[in-house]
């Protein structure tokens, strides 16, 4: 009789029950046909003799059928060939409930039912949200019911037709599977088994059993079995040997920090198994505490848990240091604890290992003395047990990712954001027009060694915006290699130089042994600059060498080239990355999206219009700025007032338009809307915008308007010097500081013109007023006015009126700084002025430009030869101290133009007395409530007088002359009439000047006549 045979035989004897008592017990002692020949025909088959079959049958069949594994034995059904204890009991118990024919939702049941913790938690993954296994199960005895309802097993006799045909392709492809690595595969078979049932679906399986996807779980089944059979390498970082902490969930991450602690407070040298437990239990409210908790007598607290399991473990009363996350810290014990930890977040479909995953690798190995110490009285905590409840925990809470807690700093260090949790949990608006930036970024952040980046970029041209749409691409997995990593901006721009060093320390400190972090320093730039002009860039590098900290920082070029162009070792630790301001096609792109938000934060609509007007006329008209921040400012501004007149003036209107633009880009600007409205196509009308502040100046107007066209096209970049150095070259009173004016309440960020009166620096020690007191003296800890004013804003204009009073001495630093374009104070503190602009005035040369001015043709109207002159001039200037040249010829060459101012004429003296009167009825409308009416003829009449005078005086009173007059024409005769009817002035709407002869002579000089008018007399 052969084996299979009598493998059937006592299937028969058995009878309905027999099968489902198969424990996992083996018995190996005796000869398969010695212990079938002592069996009675009618005896019942006992879990003993027949797990001894089964496994006696498989030798039988290896012995004599060679290596190939096969289920059926002249057809007849024999799972013993498996000789694996999971997939035997799950087989019979298939068998046990199948009908007629064993179908594959039977082995699917028979698995479930096992309670197996390995298959179900991998199972448990592919039930549709809300299902349990317990649902499973009622739905398969729904349309295939237990065969043991009227049917007995005598009936199910192993043949192959009795197994469905799905079955039957399943058993078949399983055994094809395993049969040439029946060893390696053979703690696996279930999993295999049961993905190849449920790739072999039938009809009801397909049509019933919706609530189970069977493909995903198959493929999970598969991803387990790999798992199980190829254990994933202990996760060391292989170049620093640091345990990688992008592994790990916050909170696993905490516990095996704590874990070091317990390891040094026990006089452990290394990380081993007990510590990682006790870390655990000291969770405060976490997992390994409640299920303590579930066993422990009510009386008993968790401390006295962690003491006695404290003191069972303690190597000595003396503590020692805390063994570090690394190589060299961990114990051969503790790291293989590690690998089980990552094999279970992957069976149970987690990304990271999480704190459970932890416990759950300590119970799977638990050391002998843990378990006694836990075992004994007055415990009584049963491990094998706590095993099943964290597996029931872990399955209940159907979680694939453990909760996302945001990384910080601690307080006293700069503000910083978990830019990957906010893309995790808020989302982070997508940036695809910075595109081009992340390959070199993506090649630099993949290298083994020497990984970080710098960004560069000025401000405003959208690196913190690359910095955010790196870290949604790694949270989203569009960079996969970095999806376990998270990026922390840490905002160091308002870093102080007397508190930078402290701040870096205690980053490095705090991220130092995380390998998920990458600490993106924003501001990189200023917590590297130290007090007195020192730095820390040596302590950078070396927590780079160290990788102690994994850094992309964003810093100006200005800065970089300052602080680290020429730390030829730091740079070949980073990549630099380039960040430039984008073409205004770009720009408008990233403006949408802007406004998009701004519309979803106001509830407005802001019109596609004023988008592209907003980026083009802030392009023009806010130089200190760049695309595309200054755009979005001037859509935010704009939107905030239809806020405000929505909310607080009861306006109606929801759209913001292009109206709306001009008048903030005039306000920020300073240009009067009337101006600019008309603008903001390709060429920028500079002459316009600057011109209604200068009259009669149109060539110097138009050379400065060149100037800054040539600096919104970026061209001033390309020489190393400041982004202009002008000459303004006339006499006093003719518009050179109004020029000045202008230029910087359109270009500057501070709207304010810097002035240095240069006749205050006469005497050579007065140079300390430009660059600071040397050391010593007081005031050097203030540092130089001229560094400071351009570190607080680099697109500053400054005056440097009446250059040719200055010492020689006094212009020394200028060199420098109009060659190079940075300059150093007394405490060695560095400024660039690459982005500012220097104005100098001087009378010198007046004597040459009038004459020439005035006669064009004699001279051709050359201006370029005036400036010859002018420059001729100014070298001729002499120091009133020592009798030398106040200007050097090198010192001239370092200006870019020399402005020429000419001489009023009387057209322009009209132009001055024009915005004179202006301005008065401003002040008075504004300021009084009242209306002032100036007679055309007063206005000609103080043109042609002033025009006269400052002929007279050969052009020394200039516009300022102006003034005068007006005083006496206008705002005396006003104040004597207020004094002598105070009661009319006060009631009055209007004053109305009259201005004429007030006598009956020709030559009568006229007079201004004050008339008060009162509302009712201006009443229709």
């Amino acid at each position: 009789m052969s084996a299979a045979l009598l493998l059937r035989d006592q299937y028969r004897a058995a009878g309905p029950g027999a099968c489902g008592e198969i424990a996992a017990d083996r018995h190996r002692g005796e000869d398969v046909l010695t212990g079938v020949s002592r069996m009675g025909p009618t005896q019942r088959l006992t879990r003993l003799n027949l797990c001894e079959i089964i496994g006696r049958t498989g030798e039988m069949l290896r012995a004599f059928g060679g290596a190939v594994l096969s289920l059926f034995a002249d057809g007849i059904f024999t799972p013993g060939t498996l000789e694996d204890d999971r997939s035997i009991d799950v087989l019979l118990a298939a068998a046990q409930r199948s009908s007629e024919v064993m179908r594959p939702s039977d082995i699917l049941y028979a698995a479930v039912d096992s309670s197996d913790q390995n298959l179900l938690s991998v199972l448990d993954q592919a039930l549709i949200e809300g299902a349990r296994q317990q649902h499973l199960l009622e739905t398969i005895e729904v349309y295939n019911p237990d065969g043991r309802r009227g049917h007995s097993l005598v009936d199910f006799d192993g043949k192959r037709k009795r197994f469905a045909p799905e079955t039957l392709a399943a058993l078949d492809a399983f055994a094809a599977e395993v049969g040439t690595a029946h060893g390696r595969l053979r703690p696996v078979f279930l999993e295999l088994l049961l993905a190849c049932v449920l790739e072999h679906p039938d009809v009801d399986d397909r049509a019933f059993l919706g609530i189970l996807d069977a493909p995903a779980a198959a493929g999970a089944l598969r991803k387990q079995a790999r798992v199980r059979t190829e254990p994933p390498p202990v996760p060391l970082d292989e170049a620093s040997g640091r345990l990688r902490s992008e592994e790990f969930s916050a909170d696993a991450w905490a516990v095996l920090e704590q874990a070091a602690e317990r390891a040094g407070e026990l006089g452990y040298d290394r990380l081993l198994p007990p510590h990682c437990f006790l870390a655990l239990l000291a969770e405060s409210e976490g997992l390994t505490e409640r299920l303590v908790r579930l066993q422990i007598p009510p009386g008993l607290g968790l401390a006295q848990v962690g003491e006695a399991l404290g003191e069972a473990f303690r190597l000595s009363e003396h503590r020692r240091e805390v063994p570090p996350l690394h190589r060299e810290g961990l114990g051969e014990a503790f790291l293989n604890l590690l690998v089980r930890a990552r094999r279970e977040a992957t069976t149970w479909g987690a990304e990271l290992v999480d704190s459970a995953h932890l416990l759950g690798a300590a119970l799977e190995e638990p050391p002998s003395r843990l378990v006694s110490v836990l075992r004994a009285e007055p415990f009584g905590v049963d491990l094998a047990r706590m095993r099943e409840h964290l597996a029931q925990h872990i399955r209940q809470a159907r979680t694939s990712a453990p909760r996302e807690v945001a990384f910080r700093l601690p307080p006293g260090l700069p503000p910083a954001e978990d830019l990957t949790w906010l893309a995790r949990t808020e989302g982070i608006t997508p940036a695809r027009h910075l595109d081009r930036y992340f390959d070199p970024i993506s090649r630099a952040l993949h290298r083994t060694t020497d990984k970080h980046v710098l960004i560069t970029g000025p401000t405003g041209v959208g690196t913190t915006t690359l910095l955010r749409e790196l870290a949604r691409r790694a949270a989203t997995g569009e960079l996969a290699f970095l999806r376990r990593k998270r990026f922390i901006r840490v905002d160091c721009r308002d870093v102080l130089a007397s508190e930078s060093g402290d701040k870096l320390t205690r980053i490095i400190a705090h991220v130092a042994g995380r390998t998920d972090i990458i600490v993106c320093l924003d501001g990189l730039g200023a917590i590297l600059r130290g007090p007195n002009g020192t730095d820390h860039v040596l302590m950078l590098r070396s927590a780079l060498k160290a990788r102690r900290i994994h850094v992309i920082g964003v810093m100006s070029p200005q800065e970089y080239d300052d602080l680290l162009a020429t730390d030829h070792a730091l740079r070949e630790l980073a990549t630099r990355v380039e960040v430039a301001e984008p073409d205004r096609h770009a720009a408008q792109d990233m403006v949408r999206q802007a406004a998009d938000r701004i519309e979803a934060e106001f509830g407005i609509e802001v019109e596609d219009r004023a988008v592209g007007r907003a980026v083009v006329m802030s392009g023009d008209y806010i130089l200190s700025q760049r695309l595309p921040l200054a755009a979005v400012k001037v859509l935010r501004r704009a939107s905030e007032d239809l806020d405000y007149a929505r909310r607080q003036l009861g306006g109606d209107r929801t759209t913001v338009g292009s109206d709306d633009v001009v008048r903030v880009i005039a306000e920020i600007s300073g240009v009067p809307a009337g101006q600019i409205a008309g603008t903001g196509g390709e060429r920028t009308d500079y002459e316009l915008a600057l011109g209604g502040s200068v009259v009669g100046q149109r060539e110097a107007v138009a050379v400065v308007a060149s100037e800054l066209r040539r600096i919104k096209a970026g061209l001033a970049g390309v020489s190393r010097g400041p982004a202009s150095v002008l000459l303004f070259a006339g006499l006093t009173g003719v518009g050179k500081t109004e020029l000045a004016k202008a230029v910087a309440a359109f270009y500057s960020s501070s709207k304010r013109l810097q002035t240095y009166p240069m006749e205050n620096f006469t005497e050579p020690h007065s140079v300390s007023g430009i660059i600071g007191s040397p050391p010593g003296y007081v005031g050097h800890e203030r540092g130089g006015r001229l560094i400071n004013e351009l570190n607080a804003d680099p697109y500053c204009v400054f005056l440097l009126d009446e250059a040719e009073k200055a010492h020689s001495e006094v212009w020394r630093p200028f060199l420098n700084l109009f060659d190079e374009g940075w300059i150093v104070d007394q405490r060695g503190v560095k400024a660039h002025g690459d982005r500012a602009i220097f104005i100098l005035t001087t009378n010198a040369g007046h004597e040459a430009i009038s004459p020439m001015s005035e006669e064009p043709d004699a001279h051709g109207g050359d201006t370029q030869e005036i400036v010859d002159r002018v420059k001729q001039s100014l070298l001729t200037v002499r120091d009133r101290g020592h009798g030398g040249s106040v200007f050097t010829p090198e010192f001239l060459a370092r200006i870019r133009r020399i402005v020429v101012f000419r001489p009023l004429d009387r057209a322009a003296m009209e132009g001055i007395c024009r915005m004179a009167v202006e301005r008065q009825r401003a002040f008075w409308r504004e300021k009084r409530e009242k209306e002032l009416v100036v007679p055309e003829a007063l206005v000609r009449y103080t043109a042609e007088r002033g025009h006269s005078l400052n002929e007279r005086s050969g052009g020394i009173e200039g516009g300022r002359i102006i003034a005068k007059l007006l005083s006496d024409l206008v705002e005396n005769p006003i104040l004597r009439e207020q004094e002598l009817r105070e009661d009319d002035f006060r009631d009055c709407a209007r004053i109305e000047l009259d201005f004429g002869p007030q006598g009956p002579s020709p030559g009568t000089v006229p007079r201004t006549k004050v008339l008060f008018r009162g509302a009712q007399e201006l009443a229709p």
